[in-house]
């Protein structure tokens, strides 16, 4: 039985909550409409600032007043449990905030983090690996947002800051960035991709963790140079559905 509502803060971009969205329901037991999980997403994308270009010194606006807002907003419509579908809104100086104002305000609502979901599921369908190679944005890169999983036993493995500026490109640049071209993604942003995926197995990486909500868009088999992938973004969902009603979560199928 559905212990509540979960709800989906989306908007950062605007496909990825949609993303998100349709994962927790390919994630979800259910034959007709009403076994599905109750769900509200929230894709105002206007109101936040840009994660990466504030972790980058380049925005002076702290997104996460933004992010708790809509939060708090989605607490007065009775949502229990929500995820953000960005990883760059996991960031310390982001993250920190977003909890001090929802503790301030004396919210209900649970906010699950992305990276603490991540390692717990390498953890359980992946238990011999422990060097993870994660790809995401520069924000994501330089707040350092995957060494958390330290906590659980794993090491991150990354790539060097000018192969970075590379991947970045292929998730922001404005001719043929994913975030730009949205759903047709183009060979080189897809190429790129690949490319790192490749670094990083050189460098030691045993399983690869797309750390972007976009990253999804560009490749969609589950595994690249050999290595699994686990996509951060299918990992909330389910874990999502899980935190309401975990007898209507599927099996994982690797």
């Amino acid at each position: 039985m559905t212990k509540g509502i979960i709800g989906i803060l989306g908007g950062m971009g605007p496909l990825s909550g949609i993303e998100m969205a349709s994962r927790v329901i390919a994630q979800t037991k259910a034959k007709t409409d009403q076994e599905h999980v109750p769900m509200i997403l929230f894709s105002l994308a206007p109101e936040i600032t840009d994660r990466t270009q504030f972790i980058l010194g380049e925005e002076p606006r702290n997104p996460g007043s933004a992010i708790a807002s809509q939060l708090l907003k989605m607490d007065s419509f009775g949502v229990q449990v929500a995820a953000l579908a960005c990883n760059s809104a996991h960031a310390p100086a982001i993250y920190d905030l977003i909890i001090k104002r929802l503790i301030e305000a004396k919210a209900q609502i649970r906010l699950l983090h992305i990276v603490d979901e991540v390692a717990a599921f390498i953890r359980k369908h992946h238990p011999q690996v422990k060097k993870v190679g994660v790809l995401g944005t520069s924000g994501t890169f330089r707040s350092k947002l995957y060494e958390r999983i330290a906590q659980q036993g794993l090491q991150n493995i990354h790539v060097t800051a000018q192969e970075q500026e590379r991947l970045h490109a292929a998730i922001y640049h404005p001719e043929f960035g994913i975030k730009s071209t949205g759903t047709k993604v183009s060979d080189k942003a897809r190429a790129d991709l690949l490319d790192t995926c490749q670094l990083l197995k050189r460098r030691g990486a045993e399983i690869l963790v797309f750390g972007c909500t976009e990253l999804s868009l560009a490749h969609k088999d589950p595994a690249a140079e050999g290595l699994p992938i686990v996509d951060a973004t299918t990992v909330l969902a389910r874990a999502l559905v899980h935190a309401v009603a975990p007898e209507k979560l599927l099996p994982w199928a690797s």
